[in-house]
């Protein structure tokens, strides 16, 4: 009989070992932390840029830790503040050198999640992301819902 929580826990916590080694080493070659690297590629993606507050929900920070990122990745002149120096409300965006670093996060992620990917069919690869969506709902709704229990 398969162990489903030992096999399920071990294939999430290796997978994820897996991605922050190799986006470890690949950014280090740029110069960048996985943190300063989530904020690249979504500025990248964000063209009218973000703020603070928004980059740390999507890179999923608190405060303090997003806000140290950001004094890091513009103290490497890959990033600015748009408008005045409101940390929290304007948006920060992208330096030309920024640009040139966000265009190779995004080929390197590509390339990364090609890598992945390689061997699942499309009809495959759509219900394994279905599917972890799926289980990430579930668990965020038993953390929810823990005041009685899990069960």
């Amino acid at each position: 009989m398969r162990d489903r929580y030992a096999e399920f826990t071990s294939l999430i916590m290796n997978i994820n070992r897996y991605i922050q080694k190799i986006k470890s080493e690949e950014m280090k070659k740029l110069g960048l932390k996985g943190n300063q690297v989530q904020c690249i590629f979504y500025l990248f993606k964000e063209e009218g840029g973000l703020n603070a507050v928004q980059l740390g929900e999507l890179c999923e920070e608190d405060k303090a830790a997003i806000s140290r990122t950001l004094k890091a990745l513009e103290a490497k002149g890959l990033i600015y503040l748009a408008g005045r120096k409101d940390k929290y409300g304007n948006p920060y965006r992208l330096t030309e050198a920024g640009n040139v670093c966000a265009r190779e996060v995004v080929a390197k992620t590509e390339i990364f999640v090609q890598k992945a990917s390689e061997g699942i069919d499309e009809e495959s690869r759509t219900r394994l992301y279905d599917s972890l969506e799926l289980i990430e709902k579930n668990l965020k709704d038993c953390i929810v819902r823990k005041e009685g229990g899990y069960d």
